[in-house]
């Protein structure tokens, strides 16, 4: 698989981290507009990409995360929940 590129990378790597994982914190990270260190349309597109065309592993998602899932269809499935919470 594909690394990840920057900002979804990051995100994962600083926001979902299975110990700090906040979505509140979070959407206050990701927004439209100067007041956002990351713009929302981009990570969402991102994510859609990575969701729809399979680029990323188990393996880099835990590594990035430390979060465990038992198949891919869960990983997408919790991305899926993600890609909601940034709306």
């Amino acid at each position: 698989m594909n690394k990840l590129e920057d900002p979804l990378r990051t995100i994962l790597k600083t926001y979902c981290h299975v110990e700090r994982h906040d979505p509140s914190i979070l959407r206050r990270a990701v927004g439209i507009g100067e007041d956002y260190p990351y713009d929302l349309i981009k990570v969402r597109a991102q994510l859609r990409e990575v969701i729809d065309l399979n680029l990323i592993s188990l393996t880099e998602y835990e590594e990035l995360t430390d979060e465990d899932f038992d198949s891919i269809e869960d990983l997408h499935e919790w991305l899926e929940e993600l890609y909601s919470e940034l709306l």
